[in-house]
């Protein structure tokens, strides 16, 4: 085994919910045991199964969530298999669990250890006990609301991406808790639900700013543009402001119409007339590959959207090596798998799958030849606080917009010094209360990705201003940007510079497209990502535009995947003395998230069909109106006692013993007339009371919350998500931020305000680089400062 966690030894008791996470430790190097009973783990019961043949080594769930990690039998209703638990997790640095396992009694046999829970909906609060599903915490959470056609019901993403966000945050939550632990001793037990991380995806498109101070909230589709080609097939095309002009003079080249006063466009810019019209009749102009012939020509962003057979022939898919050929013993086959979403770590390794028990034998003899690893002691244990657990941990920071932004506002929010080098205003289209337009500091975007960082204003594009940055880099542990490939070498900040300044640093690069291959250098936003990973094609109904997800997706996963990354690139650090650079590609990390939609492809030559709010494991399962405009349910039930208690709940007993709906298989194969009962009954009642009267028979249920309902009503985002915060500028104004997504139990986080633009210039330059005040004052005079 490779990798950074090599030696670190992780308790997997998960689901579907959080297997992605204990799957990231295992390709990190972690030594991961899933503990199974004897019939197997859930994972293993998943449909679909590879080649659709069914068995308990064929699931596509568990053979890409499971990948790399040892599995372990033990029946745990027995005495002998509950010691034996004990046992291991007394042996353990890391327990992750689904399962809600008291924190007290484990921590007397493990004081150190870091242990992760993660559930549907947390595990305080009144809705704490409710069961969910990544339909129903998406639901929840306010993703499934912008997703989808108006008109349409509301659609679950494809590919499971609710569970893929609370996996990822509870793999950034255990590497960040095991530096700390290195660093100051102290165990640690957090959370993370299932509901809160997925909200973390709504930042952009549903800013809580907008209804806070507005009253105004998005709706379907949200951000998701798409147009069709000429020869049918789908593409996103975004015409940025500076690209305007020659947009305009392609339109006026192939016959279009332009307004004589272009600006007229530019004001526009974003909405559905002029621009995105002609945007539209641009596109059905041209076969796909022509239209992206000539757009990328011009420097005008776009990606295609992708079905899984295009991934697979996609000429940047191939040129970057996307597809590993793992062969699985286990299953006789040679499987076609995603790079692994860490795949920019250094020692990153993907591994097969394991068997039923197949190490058993191997973990028990190791478990009786060791001894715990932090034995019991007299004292109180040490407790480490996850809010400091990278404290000392000094970020350079370039990024602008979204992704990079937010992933180094994780690093803040967990005790990283994080210094942001700003040298003008802000390009990004800020929001603003009345009264307040152009006062960046109280930006709605602003404040949501920059919390707990300090701003310094050092213009890079004077030669002292790169000699401070430079010494700035030489005292720092990282440095972070996400502009195009070649950009910071332009501005004088190459790898080979940065690495002369400091040899130890850790550099991240977060291209749209990778650093490689034909479409290297792509400028690119979060919904044109998706477009091309094959999100889009999985989600939403047959027949449709494939519209995909209402959010930048890629721009929310991508920042928990950078903190974990930067802060197991420290721990490899810390042991081999190195740093290394990070081409943190979001384009391969978004396709990595449908790793085991991309398994059922190539297992069958056939790609899997839109949603459609669908899951083979559930049934019913979808999203149901009920009283008022536009307000909706999502429902899933995976058992016949379930099904059987719903019946009783509609008062239609019947059903219950019904041929058509008597077991699974056969709901499923009339879910389109069970889909029609459950409108027909759900469309009168209040979506609050019905998902209270389901949870309380055991369905699991959640009304499909919009930005009010969220802010508002929800019980758990309103009270222990949103926040608000304030600025010096505006002291009366509340500021809706969102909060960070694992949280230590216990102990709630607030989160601390973003900075004021340049506010810590001085206090910067003075203390860690030693000028005096009236040094400072001659940059100021020589506009090396602003």
């Amino acid at each position: 085994m490779t990798g950074p966690l090599v030696g670190v030894r992780v308790i997997d008791l998960t689901d579907e919910s959080a297997a992605l996470s204990t799957r990231i430790l295992a390709d990190l190097g972690a030594d991961v045991i899933r503990v199974e009973p004897p019939e197997g783990c859930r994972l293993r019961h998943l449909e679909p199964f590879y080649a659709d043949v069914p068995g308990i080594e064929r699931s596509v769930h568990h053979r890409y969530l499971d990948a790399g990690k040892r599995s372990v039998v033990l029946d745990r209703m027995q005495p002998v298999g509950g010691r034996q638990l004990e046992e291991l997790v007394a042996t353990a640095d890391v327990l992750v669990e689904c399962e809600r396992l008291a924190d007290g009694p484990i921590r007397q046999h493990n004081p150190e250890l870091i242990h992760a829970t993660v559930t549907s909906f947390g595990l305080e609060g009144p809705w704490s006990a409710w069961r969910g599903n990544d339909l129903v915490c998406g639901a929840a959470s306010g993703l499934t609301w912008v997703c989808g056609r108006p008109g349409d019901p509301p659609n679950q993403p494809g590919g499971d991406q609710a569970n893929n966000m609370a996996g990822l945050a509870a793999a950034q939550g255990v590497v960040t808790a095991l530096w700390g632990r290195r660093q100051r001793g102290g165990g640690v037990h957090f959370e993370v639900s299932v509901q809160e991380a997925a909200a973390l995806t709504t930042l952009q498109t549903s800013w809580p700013a907008n209804w806070v101070w507005n009253g105004e909230m998005a709706k379907r589709p949200g951000l998701t543009t798409v147009h069709q080609c000429a020869d049918g097939r789908w593409a996103t095309l975004m015409v940025r402001p500076n690209r305007l002009e020659v947009f305009a003079d392609w339109c006026e080249e192939i016959g279009l119409e332009v307004p004589a006063d272009r600006a007229e466009l530019l004001d526009a810019f974003g909405g559905t007339t002029p621009l995105a019209s002609l945007v539209r009749q641009v596109v059905s102009r041209y076969p796909r590959d022509e239209l992206y012939e000539r757009a990328w020509a011009l420097d005008i962003m776009g990606l295609p959207v992708q079905t899984l057979p295009e991934i697979a022939e996609c000429e940047q898919f191939l040129a970057t090596g996307q597809f590993l050929e793992i062969v699985d013993e286990v299953m006789g086959e040679t499987l076609s798998m995603p790079r692994s979403p860490v795949d920019p770590v250094p020692g990153v390794e993907v591994r097969r799958a394991p068997g039923l028990g197949e190490h058993t034998a191997d973990v028990l003899q190791e478990l009786g030849s060791e001894p715990p690893r932090r034995a019991a002691r007299a004292e109180p244990a040490p407790r480490l606080e996850l809010a400091k657990a990278l404290d000392g941990v000094r970020v350079v920071d370039f990024c602008w917009v979204l992704a990079g932004p937010l992933g180094t506002r994780h690093l803040a929010d967990f005790g990283a010094e994080v210094i942001r080098i700003e040298s003008g205003a802000r390009a990004f289209p800020e929001q603003f209360p009345k009264g307040h337009k152009g006062d960046f500091t109280v930006g709605a975007f602003h404040n949501l990705v920059n919390t707990g960082k300090r701003s310094i204003t050092v213009d890079p594009r004077t030669p002292r201003g790169r000699e401070l940055i430079l010494e700035l880099i030489e005292g720092a542990d990282v440095v972070t940007n996400n502009y195009t490939p070649g950009a910071m070498d332009e501005m004088g900040f190459s790898d080979d510079v940065l690495r002369a300044a400091n040899p130890k640093i850790i550099i991240v690069h977060m291209p749209g497209c990778g650093a490689g291959g034909p479409w290297a250098g792509r400028g690119t936003y979060g919904n044109m990502i998706s477009a091309a990973a094959g999100i889009s094609a999985l989600t939403g109904f047959g027949g449709r535009s494939p519209r995909g997800m209402g959010v930048a997706y890629p721009d929310f996963a991508a920042p928990l995947l950078l903190a974990a990354e930067v802060t197991a690139a420290l721990r490899r650090r810390e042991s081999t003395g190195e740093g290394c650079t990070i081409q943190l590609d979001q384009l391969q990390a978004t396709f990595s998230l449908i790793g085991p939609m991309w398994l059922a492809y190539t297992g069958t030559g056939k790609p899997p069909a839109p949603r459609a709010n669908r899951d083979p494991n559930w049934c019913p399962h979808g999203v149901y109106p009920t009283a008022g405009d536009d307000e909706w349910i999502a429902l899933a039930a995976d058992s016949d006692d379930q099904w059987g208690g719903l019946c009783a709940l509609i008062g239609r007993q019947e059903l219950a013993t019904d041929d058509r709906f008597r077991t699974h298989g056969a709901r499923r194969e009339h879910e389109d007339e069970l889909d029609a009962i459950l409108r027909d009954w759900t469309a009168t009642r209040d979506k609050w009371e019905t998902a209270e009267r389901l949870q309380a028979i055991g369905v699991a249920a959640a009304p499909v919350e919009n930005l009010a309902d969220a802010l508002e009503r929800d019980p758990h985002l309103s009270v222990r998500h949103f926040q608000m915060v304030r600025q010096p500028s505006a002291p009366d104004i509340d500021i809706p931020v969102h909060g960070e997504p694992v949280q230590e139990v216990g102990r709630w986080r607030p989160v601390t305000p973003a900075p004021v633009y340049g506010s810590d210039t001085n206090a910067v330059l003075g203390e860690l680089l030693g000028l005096t005040a009236e040094e400072i004052d001659v940059l100021r005079q020589e506009r090396v400062i602003t």
